[in-house]
């Protein structure tokens, strides 16, 4: 149904020459808001003083479109939450009156500017709302393969980004917001009242008020997101509105599907050891070892036989001395480099050399 309008009383000799004035004001005004929202603000207008027929009419126009419905509560909410602008802010908003110096102006005049306080009142209140969600503060952040970066913001939290990361920071008035795309973070988050700080990263949601804690997101590589706490407490959210709480020393693993694993407990150091230029493995695969190191840069090292992926390793190793760890692997496993062209084939070996340690390498920087 068109939006309802409003129509001079006629008389034989056609509309005077104030209310021609009337039509084209109220034409230029109409032409300036949307229909939809115009009618829905005429209808609020006059919803105290309808009879019996435009009652009827105006449950006619309510059911003929579900968005005129939907126009409807909107503006009743953005009434209903006017009502608790402060006073001070109210001010700024308020519609002066008619002079009583204009007794001149037609009825006509009065539903437009009816419609058109009702107007302004939902600008107000939803200005007051969009003012509150706007930003102070918007950054994206992002490393390259084999870098890493430190950040401060103004908020006086700090984030250092690991390898191959992508973020961006939010600080709105009532809360702030981290959307790590992928890689890791950690985190070091000032306290603020009021004014919690959420960490969104594929399907999960971790909330904090002040702690320290990073966020991995390497659903692309081995479909897992890991949150570790080193200080304080955070709650960790999934998709399917699971909740988990971790303190110091305690991490949780999340699927792509937002599914959260029991919570477990941490190594001490193993909480972003990429920090201090290290990478720690805890009797993973030999291929997962390998393409953890990838993040960082190429290896030259490459495991077709997956006998070979499969054999399992663990340690703390120095992410600039990659040729070590790569010299240490034919004492460490049953394997042996075969140089392939540009790069080095990691191969079943015949024997276990006699003098090999056990599968497990400390390595210093």
């Amino acid at each position: 149904m068109a939006p309802m309008t409003a129509h001079p009383p006629r008389h034989d000799f056609g509309p005077c020459a104030q209310e021609q004035a009337d039509l084209r004001e109220h034409a230029a005004f109409a032409a300036t808001q949307d229909p939809l929202a115009l009618a829905a603000a005429t209808w609020f207008s006059r919803r105290a003083n309808l009879d019996v027929p435009q009652q009827a009419e105006f449950a006619a126009w309510l059911a003929a479109d579900a968005r005129h419905a939907h126009a409807y509560a909107q503006l009743d909410d953005t009434h209903r939450a006017a009502r608790r602008i402060p006073a001070r802010v109210a001010a700024r908003w308020t519609v002066p009156p008619a002079p009583l110096s204009a007794p001149r102006r037609h009825w006509l005049r009065a539903l437009p500017y009816a419609a058109a306080a009702m107007l302004l009142l939902s600008v107000g209140a939803g200005g007051y709302q969009w003012w509150q969600q706007q930003a102070v503060f918007s950054q994206s952040y992002a490393t390259v393969r084999g870098q890493r970066l430190a950040v401060a913001l103004p908020d006086g939290s700090k984030l250092q980004l690991d390898t191959a990361t992508q973020l961006h920071v939010t600080v709105y008035r009532q809360r702030r917001e981290v959307r790590l795309a992928h890689g890791e973070a950690l985190f070091q988050v000032q306290a603020q009242q009021g004014q919690p700080f959420n960490v969104l990263s594929g399907p999960v949601t971790v909330t904090v008020v002040g702690t320290q804690f990073s966020v991995r997101n390497t659903l692309a590589q081995d479909s897992h997101l890991r949150v570790a706490v080193q200080h304080g407490h955070v709650r960790v959210a999934g998709a399917r509105q699971e909740q988990v709480d971790l303190t110091a020393g305690q991490g949780v693993t999340a699927d792509a599907a937002g599914n959260l694993s029991a919570v477990a407990s941490l190594a001490p150091g193993s909480v972003a050891p990429w920090r201090d230029g290290r990478i720690t493995f805890d009797n993973v695969p030999l291929d997962a070892a390998l393409a953890e190191f990838e993040r960082y840069g190429d290896t030259g090292l490459l495991v077709r036989d997956p006998a070979v992926a499969r054999l399992r390793i663990g340690g703390s190793f120095s992410l600039t001395q990659l040729d070590r760890f790569a010299a240490a692997l034919p004492q460490l496993l049953p394997v042996q480099l075969v140089r392939t062209g540009a790069a080095s084939e990691i191969r079943m070996a015949a024997t276990m050399p006699a003098q090999a340690p056990a599968m497990h390498l400390q390595q210093n920087k």
